[in-house]
């Protein structure tokens, strides 16, 4: 679907393009390709969200982080093992609370971040430089919306 279709009547739309979940599968396609070609194939979009706010936040325990970036409770750990593998965070053990990681971004994490954050916006014109402005923004807030009702 390009940016130039113009609104088709629901009920005239065909299937399965007129579904909201089709249209936004097909749009993490298009997010995740642009990535992996502009940004990084090493470092996901989750990892780079983790990557900001560590930068943002300072140190937080692993599950104040999946809070942050509502990353399933499942995955935080081994995303977060894989993340401190590659030098980008240090995982350290609560003296009151074995059970208890704390989580801060490394220097490599801080200099990565930096160097990402100009690939991340080259993306993020490859997903919307062909909407108008009043469009983007009524996108992300339909977006916003839609998640905040999760």
């Amino acid at each position: 679907m390009s940016a130039s279709t113009s609104a088709v009547p629901e009920d005239l739309e065909p299937e399965p393009q007129r579904y909201t979940g089709y249209l936004i599968r097909r749009a993490q396609q298009l997010h995740v390709a642009a990535w992996m070609r502009t940004v990084s194939t090493e470092i996901s979009t989750v990892q780079y969200s983790a990557l900001v706010v560590l930068d943002q936040r300072g140190t937080m325990s692993q599950r104040e982080l999946c809070d942050a970036i509502d990353l399933d409770r499942s995955t935080i750990a081994d995303m977060v093992a894989r993340m401190e593998r590659r030098g980008l965070v240090v995982r350290t053990t609560d003296p009151d609370d074995g059970r208890r990681k704390a989580v801060e971004l490394s220097e490599h994490g801080r200099a990565e971040r930096r160097r990402l954050r100009p690939l991340v916006e080259q993306v993020e014109g490859i997903l919307t430089d062909a909407l108008s402005v009043h469009t983007r923004n009524a996108l992300r807030d339909g977006l916003r919306r839609m998640l905040a009702d999760s």
